[in-house]
């Protein structure tokens, strides 16, 4: 009882979906086996089977082979009677404790409280957040590709295709409507997340058909990569050369919303919109009417502020495709709107750093400084200063000229009108 008790403390009330995650007889993977009966991506394990399983929920890496003693996925349904827990569960308990608040976190300043960098959802609200990220979780570890890659492209049409549409349909039909909301929500949350990954060349990551494949990887893995912004994370957790295939489209395809469409027509529920999938988890959005510092127009969360750049600024697939671009990476956002304060000309004097600027406000500061921090910046690289161009950054030779481009500084403002 004390031991549950303390798992209670660790995880919240959503300890028996948390629990279900760690303890669910997830079915041999098997190679090659599209068109046979048998095992197959998310089939059950035989009924009376002892078959070893490689267990490897993304949340905690390649596990040890364990038995499944014949016991079929069907009979690990979410229960409150938890029983005992076992150190090794305690600990699996808690590793994915901390990846789901770190998820929670970061939902929460980008749809909640834009102020804060800790949750601010209730309590109500961070049950209904935990319990739809474990259920993602279990549903990624149970339907991640089972298969040679080779085989994907053969799929179309096949039995076996079809019965693992109809698990992931299965898994998910019992649920209340409420809660498939819920998982809805927090799917379209992780969508953000795996949009904001920079790939290798650090250009921003597209919304494609990739990002079902990416979502298939499981949360841990998503927050991983959006963290290190690194999208080679994602390639190393799936089979070879799996992000570059189209073929994958076939598996990977309406990952979750598939199934959920089905369900939705069968329940005569309408598709819920894009727009307003927050309501599901969300009573109330802190600050969703603060406006504007400088210009008073009404932005809610759309507002940046010394809070959220980091989290916001470098992970935007607008904002950060130049930022990146111009900088490599090399530098957070945060870092260079400090800079940028720290070097204001006069009309912006009375902007303070502490204040919400939005988006427009915040690009007419970056604007009007930039090319001053980039000069500060090359000189504080040891960089050896060249005499100005005479038009400065609106100088047309430098864009045809390379040896003017590199003789003469462009960073400074034109002193006259025309550079020929």
């Amino acid at each position: 009882a004390i031991t549950l008790s303390v798992a209670r403390n660790v995880v919240g009330p959503a300890l028996k979906q948390a629990v279900r995650f760690i303890r669910y007889p997830y079915p041999e993977k098997h190679k090659n086996k599209w068109g046979d009966d048998g095992e197959d991506g998310g089939d059950e394990a035989g009924e009376n089977s002892d078959d070893v399983v490689d267990s490897e929920d993304e949340a905690e890496g390649p596990k040890k082979q364990v038995k499944t003693s014949g016991t079929k996925c069907a009979a690990a349904p979410e229960s409150d009677d938890i029983g005992e827990l076992s150190s090794e569960e305690r600990g699996k308990l808690q590793k994915n404790a901390e990846i789901v608040y770190k998820l929670e976190s970061i939902f929460s300043l980008r749809h909640k409280d834009r102020t804060s960098m800790a949750s601010e959802l209730t309590v109500l609200e961070s049950h209904r957040f935990a319990c739809a990220m474990y259920r993602i979780m279990l549903y990624c570890e149970l339907f991640y590709l089972p298969v040679n890659i080779d085989d994907i492209d053969s799929m179309a049409g096949q039995p076996a295709l079809q019965r693992i549409w109809g698990k992931r349909y299965a898994l998910l039909s019992g649920l209340p409507t409420q809660e498939l909301l819920e998982m809805r929500a927090v799917v379209a949350f992780l969508h953000e997340l795996i949009a904001g990954v920079p790939d290798a060349e650090s250009q921003p990551f597209v919304p494609s058909l990739l990002i079902y494949t990416c979502l298939a990887t499981g949360p841990a893995v998503i927050l991983k990569a959006y963290s290190d912004r690194k999208f080679e994370l994602f390639e190393d957790a799936l089979e070879p050369d799996v992000a570059n295939l189209d073929e994958t489209s076939i598996f990977f395809g309406g990952f979750l919303s598939r199934p959920l469409d089905s369900i939705w027509a069968e329940r005569g529920v309408a598709r819920p919109p894009s727009d307003g999938l927050d309501s599901a988890i969300l009573d109330d959005v802190l600050g969703k009417n603060d406006t504007c510092a400088q210009c008073g127009v009404v932005a809610g969360l759309r507002l940046w502020s010394e809070a959220i750049l980091e989290g916001k600024l470098n992970f935007n697939p607008i904002e950060a495709h130049l930022l990146m671009k111009m900088f490599e990476s090399t530098c957070p956002a945060d870092v260079v709107i400090a800079g940028i304060h720290d070097m204001k000309t006069a009309p912006f004097a009375g902007w303070r750093h502490d204040q919400s600027l939005c988006a427009a406000c915040l690009d007419k500061l970056i604007g009007a400084h930039l090319h001053l921090w980039l000069y500060e910046r090359k000189v504080q690289s040891d960089w050896t200063p060249t005499d100005n161009c005479r038009d400065g950054y609106d100088c047309k030779m430098q864009v045809h000229n390379d040896k003017h481009a590199a003789d003469k500084n462009h960073l400074c403002a034109p002193t006259r009108r025309a550079c020929t």
